[in-house]
């Protein structure tokens, strides 16, 4: 019986080890720079009274301290009223930003975009709209509301390398505006030069290897920083959880697309403060460099 016991103990090590030796590697470390740019698609949830203590009032603070902890340079938000903007403006006072409503001018929600002032210099900024007419504020194909895709020109103060950012919600409901929406980004980001640096980022409202991703992709020179990451992915897979309690599984509905730069990390955070959730989703931020090897 003691021998036998002894086999199964060998057994099981050598079973251990074996599962070791054919396991995935895990992605090679490369050595991080201090010199990478912190981009973050943020959804930050509509001002709603009927969000009870998750209302905006609430949450403001918690969202603007993630922001700052995280040290975004640049952040792509979504779901945000200007009053919500004014009020993190007040709290992140080294950040700039631009964005036009989805109903035009300051009427509607806003897909802003907030680059650290001392960080980063804004050369050109346009808002187009998701729809067969992007010029002016219009409700495109079977979508439920105007969607905007709002766009940032940035330089980078220290370097002089320059970034073109792309920042969006696309529809909830309309799956039809959601493939189309994936089309029009697709054809102003192949405006820009081959050896352009791009971050398109959004709350996309659809899983990865969906139908508008692969439009993204195949159409493009975005590639999905998740994928890309020299170091993994951290955190969960799931960056929509409704305000319900915190799950490792789900579906990643906010992405970040790159072109032409590398990607140190990328993460979903779900940082919480005091047991509360900041939002309704969590931000993805990805660290970028433009200075490709």
């Amino acid at each position: 019986m003691f021998v036998g016991a002894v086999l199964l103990v060998l057994a099981f090590g050598a079973g251990v080890y074996v599962e070791k030796r054919n396991a995935p590697p895990p992605p090679p470390m490369q050595p991080l720079t201090g010199n990478a740019l912190r981009v973050m698609t943020y959804n930050i949830r509509i001002d709603s009274s009927s969000d009870g203590e998750n209302a905006w009032r609430y949450r403001r603070d918690a969202v603007a301290s993630m922001i700052r902890f995280h040290q975004a340079d640049i952040v792509g938000a979504q779901e945000a009223s200007f009053a919500m903007i004014a009020d993190l403006q007040v709290r992140l006072a080294d950040y700039r930003w631009v964005g036009v409503g989805s109903n035009g001018g300051d009427s509607g929600a806003a897909d802003p975009i907030f680059w650290r002032e001392s960080r980063l210099e804004l050369l050109a900024s346009e808002t187009f709209w998701l729809s067969p007419t992007p010029a002016v504020p219009s409700t495109g194909w079977d979508a439920a509301f105007p969607r905007t895709v709002v766009y940032a020109h940035l330089r980078e103060r220290e370097t002089g390398l320059e970034v073109h950012v792309f920042n969006t919600h696309f529809d909830h409901r309309g799956s039809e505006a959601r493939d189309h929406s994936a089309g029009v980004v697709a054809e102003r980001v192949n405006r820009l030069p081959p050896d352009a640096h791009v971050v398109f980022m959004g709350d996309l409202n659809t899983v990865p290897n969906s139908a508008p991703l692969v439009t993204l992709t195949d159409t493009t020179r975005l590639r999905d920083a998740h994928e890309l990451s020299l170091t993994g992915h951290f955190g969960p897979e799931n960056s929509f959880m409704g305000f319900r309690p915190s799950r490792w599984t789900g579906r990643r509905i906010d992405h970040i697309l790159v072109q032409n730069v590398v990607v140190q990390q990328h993460g979903i955070l779900a940082d919480e403060i005091d047991g509360r959730k900041p939002s309704d989703h969590y931000p993805v931020m990805a660290e970028i460099l433009l200075d490709v090897p």
